[in-house]
């Protein structure tokens, strides 16, 4: 359906623009029918009142169902260099690394002498009369007896009942009582292309009436350890990503939880940080795996724990399986509960030994995943232009709450800038172009209007058009699709049926600005519809997706949208966007990133807290990108430490990217080109001498050489060093000067 789209798209640039909104009309009206199923009926809302909210849990069974040595494991099935094995008093899975004889559990065998209750899987059950109940497999169902398995040619199916007691478990789940604490849960663990899937289908739960599944955890303590050992680490998606090193004490750590996507503003805001990408992996030993959330991921967070009284080193993902909402009213807690997550969790494990064993080996793995599920690009950048682009995010105009502009940049003043850069040796810009229309920053979705005439005439935009075109800089205008105005009566609604409203930055510059809502769902393919329509007959080169990268929300509008819907809504349409003119993303949530061609502002650092020797960022994010898009980190002008920015970018292999604006100002401000331009120009000549013919490299590789000194390998044989430290130092012959990088061939 897609590519009949494109291709119309592709007929419709010869047309009138009355016969593109006819086009687009039908096709619009042939998505609607592939997208079918991704929305449904509104969902009935139940609320849940009490004066609190109850915690139950299970009593620790003992170790004999929460510990499983390797010699209790039965042989189930093998697939490449990986077998499958079961153990039938536990019910734990272990793979065997056949590479390394690396043997990996469900139940870790390495378990320190304490009351630890891991398990295969964990559900928090939820009663109409406002009781909570944590279960797990060993305490709740194996210790029962409980629980039966099944063989299949590719792995073992275990169904699971979990209940508070072994006669509510053994009895039939048809004939109990209403808010009889059970739940019957299949997990499937099966090997195929030599890796490892462990999944449950949520659509073939059974629960009794008037309970529901709040959350589930599975395969939490898969891998979990409790060494020291100097090179074991715990890899999460913190930022670009992140490694906890096990082996270093931290005492200030606490528990690492990122939501995958960002909070969904529709449901809560739970403050925790926003994972672009749904996975996660242990190094320890001889041995590594990576494991990457194929479906469910919309509704999962991640969670990391470090070895303590209550914890082993452990990293797994937690889903969402209802839309739960919390608000305090008098001397009542009331729970609000919405959509019931009904499709596939499914995580897919791949296993590392040797020199494979890295963070490095991860994200290779990973990028294969992504390529074969359609998730990323697997076209290579072809590297045409000689020089590494500098991201210029420009901010023209900005329109206050109560309508009152700003200018901010004249196009007279843009292309004084764009001249002023090809004159002091940048020969590539991207020019993130914000601001230009009518209601700058505070429009509706999509707003392609009127130029802002205060930024000057129409000639004055085709002069600075004609410049760019002719030095090959591209224009990306923003185009931010969901967002609309406070009054719009498109705004999607939250689980209570309240339309969403949120304070709208501008850019990243620090004004003031108008509440903004977040658009309904239905109203997307008339949005992209009418992009496609009011854009066609302005001069600029590709789309700026300032909010897809960013934010995720569920829709409790009539045409309801459950948020992993609205994932895949948004995903099919970008390519409508994509099929004529590039498009720039904005942070870059991974399910979007398929027919993107720039990614801006990655984080160069941890998001979810301060880096340290026990926690630091590394480039994950990259090494799966780099190669296929050009990307860049923050801008190195609003950076505390121009200098330490500029070098992470060099060695997360990005391009340079700005944050301006052209009006005079005073000499403090960091958005006023005219402070730091020089700064950034010998930045960026520095960053295109080493990083200008890499760019359509893949990063293979990436480690600490020594303390404060980092090594980035590419797959045409250049290393770049980064050295963060005070003096020079010697690597191989090379010299890496204090505070400086290099790169060699």
């Amino acid at each position: 359906m897609l590519l009949i789209i494109l291709c119309v798209y592709r007929m419709t640039i010869f047309m009138s623009k009355k016969l593109i909104g006819i086009i687009l009309t039908v096709t619009a009206m042939g998505l609607s029918m592939a997208l079918l199923f991704s929305s449904c009926s509104p969902v009935m809302l139940t609320k849940i009142k009490s004066a609190s909210f109850e915690n139950i849990s299970p009593e620790f069974s003992g170790d004999k169902f929460h510990k499983a040595t390797r010699s209790s494991y039965e042989a189930i099935c093998k697939s490449g260099l990986i077998e499958l094995y079961f153990d039938k008093t536990t019910s734990s899975v272990g793979i065997l690394d056949t590479s390394s004889d690396v043997f990996w559990s469900t139940l870790p065998s390495d378990k320190e002498d304490k009351s630890l209750s891991f398990s295969a899987l964990e559900a928090v059950l939820l009663t109409e009369s406002g009781k909570q109940y944590a279960l797990n497999t060993q305490d709740s169902s194996v210790c029962f007896g409980n629980f039966s398995f099944e063989k299949t040619t590719n792995g073992v199916n275990v169904k699971y009942s979990l209940s508070i007691d072994a006669e509510t478990g053994k009895a039939d789940i048809n004939s109990l009582p209403e808010e009889s604490i059970r739940a019957d849960i299949t997990v499937s663990y099966t090997l195929s292309d030599g890796s490892f899937y462990a999944s449950v289908n949520m659509n073939n739960l059974q629960l009794p009436k008037g309970v529901y599944i709040e959350r589930i955890k599975l395969l939490n303590s898969f891998g979990a350890y409790s060494s020291k050992n100097a090179d074991d680490f715990i890899f999460v998606p913190d930022g670009n990503g992140a490694i906890i090193k096990t082996g270093i004490e931290d005492p200030d750590f606490t528990p690492v939880s990122l939501k995958v996507y960002g909070d969904d503003p529709a449901v809560i805001n739970s403050g925790k940080a926003s994972a672009p990408l749904g996975a996660f992996g242990i190094k320890h030993g001889k041995g590594a795996f990576l494991s990457i959330i194929e479906s469910g991921d919309a509704a999962a967070d991640i969670n990391a724990f470090r070895l303590s009284d209550t914890s082993l080193n452990s990293v797994g993902a937690e889903f969402a399986v209802t839309d739960v909402s919390a608000e305090a009213k008098k001397t009542k807690q009331v729970k609000a509960l919405g959509n019931e997550y009904n499709g596939e969790i499914r995580l897919c494990y791949r296993f590392l030994s040797g020199k494979s064993a890295t963070y490095s080996g991860m994200a290779t793995a990973c990028r294969e995943n992504l390529i074969r599920n359609s998730v990323i690009s697997s076209k290579s950048l072809s590297a045409i232009d000689s020089s590494l682009p500098l991201v210029v995010n420009l901010q023209f105009g900005f329109s206050d709450s109560k309508g009152k502009l700003t200018v901010k940049s004249t196009f007279e003043q843009a292309q004084t800038l764009m001249n002023l850069l090809k004159a002091k040796g940048i020969n590539s810009v991207y020019l993130h172009a914000s601001g230009l229309f009518t209601d700058a920053n505070n429009g509706e979705s999509g707003d392609f209007g009127d130029f802002i005439k205060q930024l000057g005439s129409k000639e004055d935009y085709a002069s600075l058009y004609s410049y760019m075109k002719t030095q090959n800089f591209p224009i990306y205008i923003d185009t931010p699709i969901l967002s609309v105005k406070k009054a719009s009566g498109n705004k999607a609604k939250n689980l209570y049926g309240s339309k969403m409203t949120y304070s709208a930055a501008a850019s990243t510059l620090n004004l003031s600005s108008a509440k903004r809502g977040y658009l309904k769902m239905s109203e997307l393919e008339d949005v992209i519809e009418e992009i496609l329509n009011n854009s066609s007959d302005i001069s600029f080169d590709g789309f700026a997706l300032s909010d897809i990268g960013t934010v995720l929300y569920s829709d409790y509008s009539a045409d309801f949208y459950p948020r992993e819907s609205s994932k895949k809504e948004i995903s099919a349409l970008i390519p409508v966007l994509s099929s004529n003119k590039p498009v720039m993303i904005s942070k870059g949530n991974f399910y979007s990133l398929k027919n993107v061609s720039v990614i801006s502002d990655i984080p160069q650092s941890t998001v979810s807290r301060k880096e340290n020797d026990a926690y630091r960022a590394i480039p994950f994010a990259s090494l799966i990108l780099h190669g296929t898009y050009d990307y860049s980190l923050n801008s190195i002008n609003l950076s505390e430490n121009p200098e330490e920015t500029f070098l992470r970018s060099v060695e997360f292999g990005a391009v340079p990217s700005a944050d301006w604006y052209c009006v005079n100002t005073d000499a403090n401000d960091k958005y006023g080109y005219n402070n730091n331009i020089n700064e950034i120009v010998s930045y960026c000549v520095k960053a295109s001498d080493i990083l200008s013919d890499l760019r359509g490299a893949r990063m293979t590789s990436h480690y600490e050489v020594q303390s404060g000194v980092f090594c980035a390998e590419y797959n045409n044989s250049a290393k770049v060093y980064v050295n963060y430290t005070e003096k020079s130092v010697k690597i191989n012959g090379i010299t890496v000067n204090a505070r400086d990088c290099v790169k060699i061939s």
